[in-house]
C-alpha cells in the first residue's frame, strides 16, 4: 500500500516533459551565475550556505512558510491588515528561498532533479498567488482571502516535495556522516603505500578516509565529500586542497576546512600517529556532528 506522500510524488514524477523543464531551469539559473560574472562563484557560495556552515535554503523556507501560516491565522480572526503584512514578509522570504532552493537544486540529476522542478513550480505558483493577494488587499479582500488560502495549500505540498527530496532523497544532508568514525585508534595501512604528494582512500572501521602525505606528514580527512558523497580519492589534489570530482567543492586536506562550496559543511578532520612504518588513525580532529 502506497502512503499519501508517495502518491503524490508519484503524480509530480508523471507531469509531461519533467526533463525539458529541467534543462530550461537549469540553463537559466547557470546563465545567470555566468551573466554576474567573476562574483558569480562567490554568490553561489553565500547561497549555498557555505559560509553558515549549514544549507542556507531550509533555514529560509521558514521565513514564507511562518508568515504566510500567521496571515492565514489573521485572515480567520479578521485581521487584515496585519495580514497583508504578514504577507509581505513572507514574499521577501520567499526570494531568498527560492534563489537559494535554485542553486541547491542545480547541481541534481534523475528524479532529484525532475521533484525539485516540480518542487519550484508548485511554490512559484504559490508566490504569485500570493503576491495577487497582496495587491488586492483593501480593494477586493473576498478575492484576496481566497487566493492566499489556495496559495497556503500549495505551499503546504510544496513543503511536502521539500520534505521527500531533503530527508528522504538527502539533498542538503552532510554525507561524511552517512557512519560513524571511529573514536579509537585504528592502523590504516603503511606509510610507503600513500604516495608522497598524492592521497589514497582508506577504511577504518567501514569509515572512508582520504589520506594524503607530504613526506613523512600524513593528513586525513572523509573521504565522502559532505555535499552530496562524491570520492574525495577520485578528485585533484592541488598542494592542501582536494576537489570534489562531482561538484567541485574544494577542502583544505590539513582540517577539512572548506575552501570554496557548494558544500555548506567541513570536512571531519583526524588526527594521525605515525608509528614506525605504520599510519594510525588517532581520533578526531574536529568535532562537526554526532
Amino acid at each position: 500500500m502506497t502512503t499519501i506522500s508517495e502518491q503524490l510524488v508519484g503524480a509530480a514524477l508523471a507531469t509531461p516533459n519533467l526533463d525539458e523543464a529541467a534543462d530550461a531551469l537549469a540553463g537559466a539559473v547557470n546563465g545567470a551565475y555566468a551573466a554576474v560574472g567573476p562574483p558569480g562563484p562567490r554568490l553561489k557560495d553565500l547561497l549555498s550556505g557555505t559560509w553558515l556552515g549549514h544549507p542556507l535554503h531550509p533555514a529560509l523556507t521558514d521565513v514564507p512558510v511562518g508568515a504566510w501560516t500567521v496571515a492565514l491565522a489573521l485572515d480567520v480572526l479578521g485581521e487584515r491588515r496585519g495580514a497583508k503584512i504578514a504577507i509581505g514578509i513572507g514574499l521577501l522570504g520567499a526570494a531568498g528561498a527560492a534563489a537559494s532552493g535554485l542553486t541547491d537544486w542545480v547541481v541534481t540529476f534523475g528524479k532529484r532533479r525532475q521533484l525539485g522542478v516540480a518542487h519550484a513550480a508548485v511554490n512559484g505558483t504559490a508566490t504569485l498567488l500570493y503576491a495577487s493577494s497582496y495587491l488586492l488587499r483593501g480593494r477586493a479582500d473576498t478575492l484576496a482571502i481566497g487566493l492566499s488560502t489556495i496559495g497556503y495549500g500549495l505551499v503546504s505540498l510544496g513543503a511536502l516535495y521539500g520534505g521527500v527530496l531533503s530527508l528522504d532523497w538527502q539533498i542538503g544532508v552532510n554525507h561524511a556522516h552517512n557512519t560513524d568514525a571511529p573514536d579509537d585508534e585504528v592502523d590504516v595501512g603503511a606509510l610507503s603505500d600513500i604516495p608522497d604528494g598524492g592521497m589514497k582512500r582508506v577504511d577504518a572501521k567501514g569509515y572512508p578516509v582520504l589520506l594524503v602525505r607530504r613526506g613523512g606528514d600524513v593528513y586525513a580527512i572523509a573521504a565522502l565529500c559532505a555535499h552530496a558523497g562524491g570520492p574525495l580519492d577520485e578528485g585533484t589534489l592541488d598542494g592542501d586542497v582536494v576537489r570534489c570530482p562531482w561538484h567541485g567543492s574544494q577542502f583544505c586536506v590539513r582540517d577539512g576546512s572548506i575552501v570554496n562550496g557548494p558544500s555548506a559543511f567541513p570536512q571531519p578532520a583526524f588526527n594521525v600517529r605515525i608509528s614506525g612504518e605504520r599510519v594510525l588513525l588517532a581520533g578526531p580532529a574536529t568535532s562537526s556532528g554526532p
